[in-house]
């Protein structure tokens, strides 16, 4: 426009940009509930938008990724947890702690994550892309975090890797005995069996090396 500075115009792209893309998934989200996903096709989710599936796929590489909104930008948001976390504190706790912020911050997303449920019990697709895309990105993301932390390589050191896989697995299933109570149990209380069942078997297995070499060392006295 005639006299816009660069930042104004910019701004204004950035907001047109941001409305399509929140217009593509109420669009998508809308056809799912009444048709069903695999019955929602992308070229009738862009009708409803009045745009081409060209642009559907400037912001959606699949129509998976539609589904599960805006998840990558939460890997960003997962590392920003982890590495704000203080300094010293045990991996797991940290772990636990950042799990903790992002279900609370993750509650307005409820009502979306039970229609997720929902499809994925009718559509294999949504499980596949779940499974393959979403929770490696988060392991990664995870992984790569708390190598920052622990001033390592997640390349050449597992310990990282490790952690990630196993407090992804705990967030999983935490996630999935919600979704299965229909959100009536309480996802903190969830998190805190799953990680303390990880915490408590991280003690118990230090309690028993530590006994180990006590009885070790009395034998040989």
């Amino acid at each position: 426009m005639r006299g816009e500075r660069p930042e104004e115009a910019s701004g204004r792209r950035e907001r047109k940009k941001r409305k399509t893309r929140e217009a593509l998934e109420k669009a998508a989200l809308k056809l799912f509930r009444e048709k069903g996903y695999d019955q929602t096709t992308i070229r009738e989710i862009t009708e409803e938008v009045d745009v081409s599936p060209r642009t559907f796929f400037r912001y959606f590489p699949t129509k998976e990724a539609v589904l599960f909104g805006d998840w990558a930008e939460g890997l960003d948001l997962i590392r920003d947890l982890i590495l704000s976390r203080p300094p010293g504190e045990p991996p797991l706790a940290t772990l636990y702690r950042a799990a903790l912020e992002l279900a609370d911050m993750d509650r307005k997303n409820e009502p979306r994550l039970m229609l997720v449920r929902r499809l994925a019990e009718r559509s294999r697709r949504i499980g596949d892309f779940e499974r393959n895309v979403v929770y490696p990105g988060f392991e990664k993301a995870v992984a790569e975090a708390l190598a920052e932390r622990m001033g390592v390589c997640a390349d050449t050191d597992p310990r990282p890797r490790m952690l990630a896989a196993v407090a992804v697995a705990a967030w999983t299933t935490a996630r999935r005995m919600w979704m299965e109570s229909g959100g009536k149990r309480s996802m903190s209380e969830l998190l805190r069996q799953t990680f303390g069942f990880l915490v408590e078997n991280r003690e118990a297995g230090r309690a028993r090396s530590v006994s180990g070499r006590g009885s070790s060392g009395r034998s040989g006295s």
